[in-house]
């Protein structure tokens, strides 16, 4: 189905209990792995305004949900507000899904991005059955309501900010990644963030624990640190302890505490 408008394409997708498709990356491995195909789709069209395209402002860089994982990576304006951005695009699936795959498409389905975004507090604006609204998406992501669509997401001015990226996939190339990780560090505090197979989320007791002690009792950071993971879903032990390197290694590569 190919609806006129935004409000259009949110009205039909209650209506049909039908998902959105833009680039279809992530359509086409949930089919082959459930075989059930949706009855309905709804076409989404980067020619809304607002939908595609990267430009800055005071708020700091809005990006399109519809702009493309390709067109993110090659922008000039992704180096100068987010250089660490650069390196993880390229580790993104394959060159040809990433000239499909949309931002919103992989925030919403929760791929590698998902978790920078998280710890960068970036707001969403959402259209959704009253019209428009503006949140964090970490308040929106467990919240959305059914039809609710992604317009564009704004990241924040993070230039002088410190940013660790990791992730933990499966050799496979089209199956989804593990675990991704951020630890970002704005000069004054740090945020880590977490998505992947065991859950997603802001680590905001440990981020607590940083804060207020540092990281001078390292043995209360580890097991504060996999308390938290196994209370977001992480209950694998083995992958919980490479999800918890991984944060450890961030913590490091921002230089925390220097």
């Amino acid at each position: 189905m190919r609806p006129e408008s935004p409000c259009h394409a949110v009205s039909i997708a209650k209506r049909f209990r039908a998902p959105y498709m833009a680039g279809g990356t992530w359509l086409q491995p949930a089919w082959e792995r459930d075989r059930r195909w949706p009855g309905h789709l709804v076409a989404l069209n980067p020619d809304w305004q607002g939908f595609r395209g990267i430009g800055d402002s005071d708020e700091g860089l809005t990006i399109g949900a519809l702009t493309t994982l390709d067109e993110l990576a090659r922008h000039p304006q992704t180096a100068q507000y987010l250089p660490a951005l650069r390196d993880l695009m390229s580790r993104v699936a394959s060159p040809g899904v990433r000239h499909l795959g949309t931002v919103g498409g992989n925030l919403v389905a929760g791929g590698d991005l998902s978790a920078l975004a998280l710890a960068l507090d970036v707001m969403v604006d959402v259209v959704g059955g009253k019209g428009s609204n503006r949140e964090l998406l970490a308040r929106w992501l467990p919240e959305r309501a059914a039809g609710d669509l992604l317009r564009s997401v704004t990241v924040p001015d993070c230039r002088r900010w410190r940013i660790a990226v990791e992730k933990l996939g499966y050799r496979e190339r089209f199956s989804p990644t593990r675990a991704t990780v951020a630890c970002v560090h704005d000069g004054l505090q740090i945020r880590m963030a977490v998505y992947g197979e065991g859950g997603s989320g802001r680590l905001v007791v440990t981020e607590a624990l940083l804060r207020d002690h540092g990281e001078s009792e390292r043995q209360d950071l580890v097991t504060v640190l996999d308390s938290e993971l196994e209370t977001l879903g992480w209950h694998d032990k083995q992958l919980r302890l490479a999800v918890r390197r991984m944060l450890e290694f961030g913590l490091a590569e921002v230089n925390y505490g220097a």
